[in-house]
């Protein structure tokens, strides 16, 4: 199993990962790094795992608004999709 070396916090990790996942897991460990970065410099250094806890929450809560916005998408894109099909029908 391939490991990987990233930096977190200034701190460097070895992370093992299935094969081919390589680069995936260092661009996920550089977005973990940015958020940890943005907190430290927003609150200081609070410890580790707060640190990661609160990162984790933030990332999370951000890819939640992006899920909302498309299922509130796919939703509005549904509704005029039944109304063109309605259209449809009612001219055949």
């Amino acid at each position: 199993m391939p490991e990987v070396d990233i930096i977190i916090n200034n701190r460097e990790h070895k992370i093992a990962c299935s094969p081919g996942e390589e680069n995936r897991v260092k661009e996920l460990a550089a977005l973990l790094n940015e958020e940890v970065s943005n907190i430290v410099n927003t609150i200081g250094q609070i410890g580790d795992v707060k640190l990661m806890v609160l990162a984790a929450i933030t990332i999370l809560d951000k890819n939640q608004d992006i899920i909302d916005e498309a299922v509130k998408d796919i939703d509005n894109s549904s509704k005029k999709l039944e109304a063109i099909f309605s259209k449809i029908e009612k001219n055949i």
